[in-house]
C-alpha cells in the first residue's frame, strides 16, 4: 500500500514538472502566479508599488517580484536592452521606441494604466507664498522668475531654488515637456537623486521649491508621509490668476482641479504569459487599486466616490 502510495507522488511529481514551462538553458519559467522576476520602477512610486508586492506575495507564495528603484530613463533604457521586461513608469512608451525596438520583434509591450498622480510642489514651512499659478509656474521653470520678490514683493527671500529628484526622472521630463512647454528648465533648476533628498532639501532650505511625486506625500495615513509633511508645505495650484487653487489630492484630481495630473503605467515585455502579466494584473485589478485608493493615489479603473459637500 505505502508503495502503491509513493509511485503515485512521484507520478503526479513527474506531471507537475513536465507542466511547467521551460526556457531554453532548461530553467523553470515564472508563470503569472509563481516564479521571481526583476522590476524596475520610477523612483517616485517606491511607497505604493512596495505596498502592492508585499500584498502580491503574500496572496501567491511562491512568487517572488524583486523591485529596483530607479530613474524613469532608467527603467526604460534597461527595458529597450532587454536587461530588464516589466517597468513601472508615468509614460507609455512611444511610437519610436514601439518601432524600432519592439514591433520589429512582432510584439508591442501591452501598457495597462494603474493610477493617476501628481507632480506635487512643496515648499519650506516658514514661506508664506503657498499658492502658485500655472503661469507663474511656468515662468519659474524657464528662468523668467528667479527671485522670490517677483511674485512676492513683500518676500524676504532671494533667489528661486528648483530642486528635482533625478535628472532622468519622469518629474523633470513632465515639467520640462507639460509645464515648461519644452522649452530648457531654468538656471536655478538643479536635481538630487531621490523624493526623499528633495524633501529634506526643502526642509532645509528656505528658498526652495521641490517638486516631487504626490505618492510621497499622498497617504495620510503612513507614518512616514506624516514625518515628511510636518518637515513641508504642500503647495496649492491655481489654474489662472484671481481662481482658487488646489493641492495634488485625491479628489482635485478627480475632478481636474488640479492641472498637472499624469498617469502611470506597468509595462510588460515579457511576450508570454509570466508573472509580469500577473502582477500587472493585480494592479490594475480590485485588490491593487483598492492599495492605489488607500495609499492616497486616484485608482485607474476602480470607480472612486466623490462626496460633496453642500457649505
Amino acid at each position: 500500500m505505502i508503495r502503491h502510495y509513493f509511485f503515485a507522488l512521484l507520478a503526479l511529481s513527474l506531471t507537475l514538472v513536465a507542466c511547467e514551462q521551460r526556457g531554453k538553458d532548461g530553467k523553470v519559467l515564472d508563470t503569472p502566479t509563481t516564479g521571481h522576476i526583476r522590476i524596475m520602477v520610477d523612483e517616485g512610486y517606491k511607497p505604493i508599488i512596495a505596498s502592492t508586492i508585499d500584498v502580491f506575495d503574500s496572496i501567491y507564495r511562491r512568487a517572488s517580484i524583486d523591485a529596483q528603484y530607479t530613474s524613469e530613463g532608467e527603467a526604460v533604457n534597461a527595458m529597450i536592452r532587454d536587461s530588464i521586461q516589466v517597468i513601472i513608469i508615468t509614460r507609455k512608451l512611444t511610437e519610436e521606441e514601439l518601432n524600432k525596438y519592439f514591433r520589429p520583434r512582432g510584439f508591442t509591450p501591452p501598457m495597462t494604466p494603474i493610477a493617476h498622480d501628481a507632480v506635487a510642489f512643496i515648499v519650506h514651512p516658514d514661506n508664506r507664498d503657498t499658492l502658485f499659478t500655472v503661469e507663474q509656474l511656468h515662468d519659474i521653470l524657464v528662468g523668467k522668475t528667479l527671485k522670490w520678490s517677483q511674485l512676492n514683493p513683500k518676500s524676504t527671500l532671494a533667489d528661486i531654488r528648483l530642486v528635482f529628484d533625478n535628472p532622468l526622472s519622469g518629474t523633470v521630463r513632465y515639467a520640462k515637456d507639460s509645464i515648461a512647454g519644452g522649452a530648457d528648465l531654468s538656471p536655478n533648476a538643479s536635481a538630487l537623486q531621490t523624493n526623499a533628498e528633495v524633501i529634506a532639501y526643502v526642509a532645509k532650505n528656505k528658498n526652495a521649491i521641490g517638486i516631487i511625486g504626490a505618492n510621497w506625500v499622498s497617504d495620510t495615513d503612513d507614518k512616514g508621509v506624516q514625518a515628511f509633511r510636518r518637515e513641508i508645505k504642500i503647495a496649492d495650484i491655481a489654474k489662472k490668476a484671481g481662481e482658487e487653487g488646489f493641492g495634488p489630492y485625491q479628489a482635485y484630481l478627480a475632478t481636474d482641479r488640479y492641472p498637472f495630473k499624469r498617469t502611470v503605467y506597468i509595462i510588460n515585455a515579457q511576450a508570454r504569459k509570466g508573472l509580469g502579466l500577473g502582477f500587472a494584473a493585480f494592479l490594475a485589478g480590485d485588490n491593487g487599486q483598492r492599495i492605489v485608493l488607500k495609499d492616497g493615489l486616484l485608482p485607474a479603473s476602480a470607480p472612486t466616490r466623490i462626496i460633496q459637500i453642500q457649505h
